[in-house]
């Protein structure tokens, strides 16, 4: 009994086994419900960390690009963009995997609001925007495509007001393939883990307090994110 605990879905009293997955293993519909005091919690850790990034001059949210091998200043070529949250453990360490609201892109709502770390559980998230409860396999957590330098900037733009212009630009090379690493994540849902090792050092890196700096100059930062991915 010691790997069960309970939980209420509204009047019913549910055992479930610790190693289970809502969404998986049982339907999402049974996910339990947040209390209001574990709602409260949630909060107070989001503002707490918001404040201690903000004190620390860190930014919240990190966007990285990954090339593999092959990189062109004209043709299309593969890549990946995934998210994450800066040092979210207390200790200063930790960058952990956040994702996007699936609701417009399924048509189901508009919202395409960031999902952190700690609204996901139990193979299931719950949204801070739209209050939707999500399985783990619906969750946008990459961007794959082949595009052109000047697409990619484009992209990175986009995700970066997305997430609340608050966050550094890395630029990476993975010595695997990484569509290959990003599918068998989905598949998964490994919560970062396969894609935590295929992370590398950067070779180039554009942080908030430069991308600031250069737009407060009157940089536009479109043209900008396109000269950091061609220098």
């Amino acid at each position: 009994m010691s790997d069960m605990f309970k939980h209420r879905k509204g009047a019913t009293e549910i055992l479930v086994s610790k190693d289970e997955k809502f969404g998986e293993d049982r339907s999402i519909e049974e996910a339990p419900e947040l209390s209001e005091e574990e709602k409260h919690n949630l909060q107070q850790r989001m503002e707490a960390m918001d404040k201690l990034l903000a004190t620390s001059k860190k930014a919240k949210y990190k966007i990285e690009l990954f090339f593999g091998k092959a990189r062109s200043m004209r043709a299309a070529v593969p890549g990946a963009l995934s998210f994450w949250e800066s040092g979210t453990k207390f200790h200063g360490g930790g960058d952990t995997k956040v994702y996007f609201c699936p609701g417009k892109m399924i048509g189901k709502n508009d919202c395409q609001k960031i999902i952190p770390f700690s609204f996901n559980g139990y193979g299931f998230a719950v949204c801070p925007g739209c209050k939707e409860t999500w399985k783990a396999t619906q969750l946008i957590g990459e961007v794959l495509g082949r595009h052109t330098m000047r697409d990619w900037a484009l992209l990175l733009f986009q995700y970066y007001n997305r997430l609340d212009q608050n966050c550094d630009i890395y630029l990476k090379h993975s010595p695997d393939d990484i569509r290959s690493v990003a599918a068998r994540e989905q598949e998964r849902q490994c919560g970062g883990e396969l894609l935590t090792k295929a992370r590398i050092r950067a070779r180039h890196v554009y942080p908030l307090r430069n991308i600031i700096t250069d737009t407060l100059a009157g940089a536009d930062l479109l043209n900008r994110f396109y000269a950091f991915l061609t220098a």
